[in-house]
């Protein structure tokens, strides 16, 4: 008995390890401190993580499946890059599944949620507040996963969590290119807020496919730009 309830604990030890292991290097890459193209090397990463190097192996398996690392033999994990079709890939999925979700949970939104989600943008809107937050769950993060999370497709949740972890990332990478478009955001956001607390289905709808059409093009505008971290 005493024997597997060592067994048991040295599992939780190594899944505990390793789920640590994910979320370090995860934000890193989230938050732009891990660069696309950067190599990273398995035994820094143990060291930096007080791990052994079998928890960075399993970490690094999870995030290969996120399309966030690369695993190149003998030379190390490669951040992936980002390319212009990537972009477009993703807004294209975000643009055929979000609204499609909005409309199967919209009943199911909190009327109180919905104004404390309007208001921090207008906060934003009014300070003139730029920024993107440097916070791996960061707002537009929190208030897309909300607005779809409530239409309870497990399957598509998933996807939404991945595509609002590959927006997340170039956000903040190519936030410094276009301060003006985080505004422009948070007046999207708070016209979709205001159909939603005003029980208005379609409004709502719409007024998200607007909003994720002129974020699809503010990124089609970055082949503009000489940016090293994503290609054609």
């Amino acid at each position: 008995m005493k024997k597997g309830v060592r067994v048991t604990y040295s599992a939780t030890m190594t899944q505990s390890k390793r789920d640590t292991a994910y979320e370090f290097i995860r934000e890193r890459i989230v938050m732009g401190q891990y660069r696309p193209g950067d190599l990273l090397d398995e035994q820094t990463l143990a060291r930096e993580n007080g791990v052994s190097r079998t928890p960075i192996r399993e970490a690094t398996r999870r995030l290969v499946e996120e399309g966030l690392v690369q695993v190149l033999p003998r030379r190390g994990i490669l951040v992936s890059r980002i390319s212009l079709k990537s972009i477009n890939d993703m807004m294209e999925a975000r643009y055929l599944i979000e609204p499609f979700l909005l409309r199967k949970g919209f009943h199911l939104l909190n009327a109180g949620r919905l104004a404390e989600f309007r208001d921090h943008e207008q906060s934003k809107i009014v300070t003139g507040d730029a920024r993107v937050e440097q916070s791996v769950e960061d707002f537009d993060t929190t208030l897309h996963l909300y607005l779809t999370g409530a239409g309870d497709n497990d399957y598509l949740n998933d996807t939404m969590r991945r595509l609002m972890t590959q927006n997340q990332r170039m956000r903040a990478i190519t936030s410094s290119l276009s301060s003006e478009r985080v505004l422009e955001s948070c007046h999207e956001h708070v016209a979709i807020l205001d159909k939603a607390i005003d029980d208005d289905l379609d409004g709502a709808v719409e007024a998200l496919r607007t909003h994720l059409r002129r974020s699809r093009e503010s990124y089609d505008r970055l082949g503009d730009f000489n940016h090293e971290y994503f290609s054609l």
